[in-house]
């Protein structure tokens, strides 16, 4: 993939949590294909997001959570890192106060261990494993062009239909990061 240092890009920058990281075409890992991080934490002791358009293709049932947790929430495949760990991401203006820590924009960390059935919010997402780097780790990784990092909209978070999150996210891009898009799953199909 020689071509794509060629194809421009827009300037470089620092993420923070909320922000988005778009996996580049030339990332050859697998467990990062395609994907795009909701960023929950960067700081200098390292990074931690979750998957935002991958769906958790099993069952959560046996989990101690309220029924209409595990009967309405959207389950995504978070990250390759604690898959037996489970996260929930919210909307601030939905989720009660006092099970909520801000991360970006109308977007919180709920806590799943304080969900009650007497609180029952929406939209809720559930998120398995998550995508850790340590410090400095994901800085070397932006400067190698693996990442993009652009702003969030809540509603790629929190959207019920995590297969269309890819094409949104990159169409509301400037410029030719657009085309990202358009390329094939597998670049070997083109």
């Amino acid at each position: 993939m020689d071509w794509l240092p060629e194809l421009h890009r827009p300037p470089r920058r620092s993420p923070q949590p909320g922000d988005l990281l778009v996996s580049s075409p030339a990332l050859s890992d697998p467990r990062f294909r395609r994907t795009i991080v909701y960023l929950l934490q960067h700081d200098d002791e390292g990074s931690a997001g979750v998957v935002i358009n991958r769906r958790f293709e099993r069952s959560l049932a046996g989990l101690d959570l309220p029924a209409w947790v595990i009967d309405s929430a959207a389950v995504r495949e978070g990250g390759p890192v604690s898959d037996d760990s489970l996260l929930a991401l919210a909307s601030t203006e939905t989720a009660p106060s006092h099970l909520r820590r801000a991360v970006g924009p109308q977007v919180c960390v709920v806590d799943l261990d304080e969900i009650t059935d007497e609180e029952q919010f929406q939209p809720l997402q559930l998120f398995v494993g998550y995508a850790g780097w340590s410090g400095g780790q994901l800085a070397g990784e932006i400067s190698r062009d693996d990442w993009l990092v652009v702003s969030a909209d809540p509603y790629d978070v929190l959207t019920t239909d995590p297969d269309r999150v890819w094409d949104r996210v990159l169409r509301r891009q400037k410029g030719n990061i657009r085309l990202w898009a358009t390329l094939p799953e597998s670049m070997s199909a083109n």
